[in-house]
């Protein structure tokens, strides 16, 4: 399966340092690295890899990590006016059934989205991405 770079990675990774621009493609193989052009950068379920690669599989990886990390960034605390304010838009994600299809289940007390997130078809992330109202800029 093939992945984007969607944030310029420039750092150590598996294999060294590297200097990934944004729009690269990554390849991901069957031991569930990441290599770019055929050294191991990174783990493919790892923070680094959300963070800065999404996965292409129907060449939409650059749309899908724009509005993942939408989401994400519009749920961040700084986000919001008040402390209600904030539990009432994580209320709408608790109660929402595609919303927790993408929730790492071992965590029941508080939310982490899971790899599937960062995998999710393009119309999934648009529909967490409406009930959020993270469509600025999407």
């Amino acid at each position: 399966m093939q992945y984007v770079t969607i944030k310029h990675f420039k750092r150590r990774g598996i294999g060294g340092e590297f200097n990934i621009h944004y729009g690269e493609f990554l390849e991901l193989r069957d031991d569930g690295l990441l290599y770019h052009k055929g050294r191991k950068v990174c783990v493919s379920r790892s923070a680094a890899a959300h963070k800065y690669f999404a996965c292409d599989y129907d060449g939409r990886g650059l749309e899908r990590g724009k509005i993942s990390h939408a989401i994400i960034d519009k749920l961040e605390p700084k986000n919001f006016d008040s402390p209600q304010e904030r539990n009432d838009f994580w209320k709408r994600v608790w109660k929402n059934d595609l919303a927790q299809k993408y929730r790492r289940p071992e965590h029941v007390d508080y939310w982490l989205w899971s790899n599937d997130f960062f995998n999710a078809p393009i119309e999934d992330l648009k529909y967490i991405a409406e009930l959020v109202g993270a469509k600025k800029g999407l």
